[in-house]
């Protein structure tokens, strides 16, 4: 027996959802250049083992070693070497391919020029080169298939993992990724998984398989040796097979009638022997014995009795066996050390994952709508109150009124944010809500946490990418303000003009510039906060609709609990933003100084900060604990 390192070795493995147990005890495993069929019914198990594999789910029990790293103490690591397609491929729909393969290879760790050339070589090898700047929203269901193969291969990696790769592929597709898997194993030294229903198409590709069968292994061996183990049937034909069928019963031999044709199990009995009797009692035309296919031995598997592992036993022990052992555990590397990927230049992880978030924002079509919109609001607002300002000037020049004030940059700003605040509120709970569930959806988040990349590695890279994103929103909320302001009215004192000409100060630049800042600055953790609860939300609920209800209910349900918190109120979320419901935020109270009420109180300054950043530190709390047990499907 030689021992040698399995580039994924599976040892003993449990899994189950509850009480009920969905794998049972799985073992296999493959070596260098291996091919390796994963077989069995829907159902069976299969893309659970490698939802395992990939530590998307977590095992009860059982080992995982990918190129001797422990797969379970050091996902990251062992992730670098893999590279997978599990079950739909999940893709951005409305950037180009070209696009999402870029934005995984440098997810992967690659710099920018390098992940384009990357993403050109894997869409080359798929057929998919004219199509790189298409949308992948618009295209079909083979094509979505093979970006999927494509997107497996960036990074160059040493195992693949694909479950159902030739699903929706027409023939010619599927006899290209036959020959391309041939060409990675054989040439090229990788090793493959592959989980497939069409078992006619892994014959001359696989050189292992393996058959699962309601979650245990029933079968797991090189097909050479399972071949030779194989099956004794015999096929018989002739004009009339009542007499075989005669002179089969007198021999005791069991046989099955198949049409024109007969199985016959031989038992001790030579073949030639069988043939002499056949010929004997009539005319045989054919004979020889069962050819052993990948779908016969499949076949043969699945009807045994039992958990079908006492007739394989010998077929195991007929090969070179991969052994777990101490010096494989010891391959692992330390905590910290991280395992590239082939012809990749790995930068931190954490900040891979920040910019990673980042692009995919703006890859999406929302999100420039998400900055519109609350701008939009501002700049309606503030031509509003313009409006005001001149209708009521204009009566106090017409004698119908007695006074009327001059408008002021400082107030028309408050109320522009004021009226634009709770939409920016809206569109942050929307696309908080969204980063986790939507992911989930649509495939995104799996193909994102296949990647070199742990999971808190994944979630504070949303988180960040998140608030930068609302940072910047609402800095460009702030400016638009600003600016239409200044542009209208100046930075001046607010003034009150009388028909006789008088004017009189009502409030001063000077002292509300100052009161207009700290409102502009203690306004932004609140929409921080709210942002960080919706993706704690999303994390929960797990689906689109679900998610925004969620996040809405806690970020604005309190609102409907305020009278029944007296004293407390202030650690009310919505006590510090407006709401078309209430507005004592400071934004009112900057308002209230910017009109030059003397008496102007900010009923929630004590609590200004400290309720938001609790708030964001408990939503971050649960949205980690509850990442960290997600089921990725």
């Amino acid at each position: 027996m030689t021992t040698t390192k399995a580039a994924l070795e599976v040892r003993g493995l449990w899994f189950g959802y509850g009480p009920r147990a969905v794998l049972r005890d799985v073992s296999l495993s493959l070596g260098d250049s291996d091919c390796y069929g994963f077989l069995g019914h829907n159902g069976a198990g299969k893309t659970t083992v490698l939802r395992l594999c990939l530590s998307l789910l977590q095992p009860s029990k059982g080992s995982i070693e990918i190129h001797g790293i422990d797969a379970r103490a050091f996902p990251r690591e062992a992730r670098a070497l893999v590279g997978t397609l599990v079950e739909r491929p999940g893709f951005h729909d409305p950037a180009s391919a070209l696009q999402n393969l870029v934005l995984l290879a440098r997810l992967q760790g690659l710099d920018r020029r390098r992940a384009v050339v990357d993403a050109f070589r894997v869409l080359e090898l798929l057929s998919l080169q004219a199509h790189a700047h298409r949308h992948v929203g618009t295209f079909s269901l083979g094509m979505r298939q093979r970006l999927g193969i494509a997107q497996a291969l960036l990074g160059s990696p040493r195992l693949l993992l694909l479950d159902e790769p030739i699903n929706g592929l027409d023939p010619e597709g599927i006899q290209e990724v036959r020959t391309l898997l041939q060409r990675l194993s054989r040439e090229d030294g990788i090793s493959i998984l592959l989980s497939s229903h069409q078992l006619q198409e892994l014959e001359g590709l696989c050189t292992r398989i393996g058959v699962l069968r309601d979650g245990a292994m029933v079968l797991e061996g090189s097909l050479d040796d399972l071949r030779r183990h194989g099956t004794r049937r015999m096929l018989v034909e002739g004009q009339d097979l009542v007499p075989f069928q005669r002179r089969l019963q007198q021999l005791g031999l069991a046989h099955e009638r198949d049409g024109d044709r007969l199985w016959v199990e031989p038992g001790s009995m030579a073949s030639g022997e069988l043939a002499r009797q056949l010929a004997a009692a009539g005319e045989l035309t054919a004979f020889g014995k069962e050819p052993v296919s990948i779908e016969s031995i499949y076949l043969a598997a699945t009807k045994q009795n039992g958990d079908g592992r006492e007739g394989l036993r010998a077929v195991a022990n007929d090969r070179d066996v991969v052994e777990p052992s101490k010096a494989l555990r010891a391959a692992s590397p330390p905590p910290g050390v991280a395992v590239p990927p082939l012809g990749a230049a790995v930068s931190p992880p954490r900040r891979r994952a920040f910019a990673h978030e980042l692009r995919a924002l703006f890859l999406r079509a929302s999100t420039k709508w998400l900055v519109a919109a609350p701008i939009s609001f501002a700049a309606i607002s503030a031509f509003s109150y313009q409006g005001r300002v001149q209708r009521a000037l204009a009566a106090v020049a017409s004698k119908e009124r007695f006074s009327a004030d001059s408008g002021s940059g400082h107030l028309c700003a408050l109320q522009a944010l004021s009226s634009s605040l709770p939409v920016l509120l809206l569109c942050m709970v929307w696309l908080g809500s969204q980063s986790i569930a939507a992911d989930l959806q649509r495939g995104t988040l799996r193909n994102t946490l296949v990647r070199s990349l742990a999971r808190g590695d994944v979630l504070l890279g949303k988180v960040l990418a998140l608030a930068a994103f609302a940072v910047v929103a609402y800095a460009l909320l702030v400016a638009a303000s600003i600016g239409l302001s200044a542009a209208m009215f100046g930075w001046s004192d607010l003034l009150e003009v009388t028909r006789n000409g008088d004017r009189q100060p009502l409030a001063q630049a000077l002292d509300v510039a100052p009161v207009f800042q700290s409102a502009v600055l203690h306004s932004l953790p609140p929409l921080l906060a709210a942002l960080t609860i919706a993706l704690a939300a999303s994390v929960l609920a797990k689906r689109s609709a679900r998610a925004l209800v969620l996040a809405l209910a806690c970020v604005l349900g309190p609102e409907f609990v305020h009278p029944f918190v007296r004293g407390y109120e202030g650690w009310l979320l919505t006590s510090h933003l407006p709401t078309p419901l209430r507005d004592d935020s400071v934004l009112r109270y900057a308002t209230a100084i910017a009109r030059g009420a003397a008496d102007a109180n900010w009923a929630y300054e004590s609590t200004a900060l400290t309720a938001p950043f609790s708030a964001a530190a408990a939503a971050l709390l649960v949205a980690f604990l509850s990442f960290r047990r997600l089921r990725i499907p």
